[in-house]
């Protein structure tokens, strides 16, 4: 993977709150995603589990199969080639993540991010 296309991490709650305000949101069965387009070329995450989810054995279990969705579609997509725009990413957990089939999980984060390239492409018109 080209290290310059993993994405950064997402540190302060000053970063989420603008990512929630001024994002775009689109909805899973697993998860809620909000996105930001930014002016750099740097994808950056972040992901939240709240405690509604479970204890902390189970939030720290969906934040890893979160990320590793995240890691396999960088991964696939700076290997095909494809650009990635300069965003801010958040990713919240619901609970049915926990007992999802990791490729269900893997097909809506990918579907996400195919109507979110296409609504950047709709916008540039």
């Amino acid at each position: 993977m080209n290290a310059s296309k993993k994405p950064q991490k997402l540190r302060n709650s000053q970063q989420f709150r603008r990512v929630y305000d001024e994002g775009q949101r689109f909805h899973t069965p697993f998860f809620s995603a909000f996105i930001l387009k930014t002016d750099t070329d740097e994808p950056r995450c972040g992901i939240t589990v709240t405690r509604k989810v479970g204890s902390a054995v189970v939030r720290n279990r969906c934040k890893r199969r979160l990320r590793e969705v995240i890691r396999r579609y960088y991964s696939k997509t700076s290997s095909e080639g494809l650009s990635t725009a300069g965003y801010d990413l958040v990713l919240n957990a619901k609970l049915s993540l926990l007992a999802a089939d990791f490729n269900k999980i893997e097909e809506s984060f990918s579907r996400i991010m195919e109507r979110f390239n296409k609504s950047l492409l709709e916008e540039d018109k």
